[in-house]
């Protein structure tokens, strides 16, 4: 598969993930969000989080008589006063301190995202298996991209806060 056809299934696959966090803050948080200038990420390229959820996929992008493998995933975080507004909003109660009632929205979110999106692509050719969502979190945790492996950071802007989305992949053969 040549680079320019790569760039377009990257950008076909990126598209799902970002439509399903929309309808989820729409829906469940009731907030609006705005994606703002995606930037590649490149290993060494680190970022910092302080409550993240990430989730792994691979699986085989089928078109036509073609299939290729593929692997990626998805990397939510939030700044700690954005998790406390999302968390308090999804849940109904104001959370001004993170405790073990919140730990698992990051990763609810994710799992969520990941299933919008992944309505989506198999309508497109992906067969995909994913992993659990995992928690992270720690103030200012470092976020390292994969190595050999395309990734995309986008941030968003939101009245309960801002964030950024991580999405990685690559065929296994490009």
């Amino acid at each position: 598969m040549d680079q320019a056809t790569f760039n377009k299934k990257y950008v076909d696959f990126c598209a799902p993930f970002v439509k399903g966090l929309q309808k989820i803050y729409s829906t469940m948080l009731h907030s609006e969000i705005k994606p703002l200038k995606p930037e590649m990420r490149q290993s060494g390229n680190d970022l910092h989080g302080d409550y993240s959820a990430v989730m792994g996929m691979n699986g085989r992008y089928h078109e036509g008589a073609n299939a290729w493998p593929f692997r990626g995933s998805l990397l939510i975080s939030w700044p700690e006063a954005s998790y406390l507004k999302i968390a308090s909003a999804m849940v109904g109660v104001e959370y001004t301190e993170y405790c073990e009632e919140i730990a698992d929205v990051g990763s609810e979110i994710c799992n969520m995202t990941m299933g919008s999106a992944k309505t989506v692509l198999v309508e497109i050719g992906y067969r995909i298996e994913m992993s659990i969502p995992t928690a992270i979190t720690g103030k200012n945790h470092q976020l390292k991209a994969q190595k050999d492996v395309s990734t995309i950071m986008l941030p968003f802007e939101c009245s309960l806060g801002n964030f950024f989305i991580d999405i990685s992949f690559a065929f296994n053969d490009v």
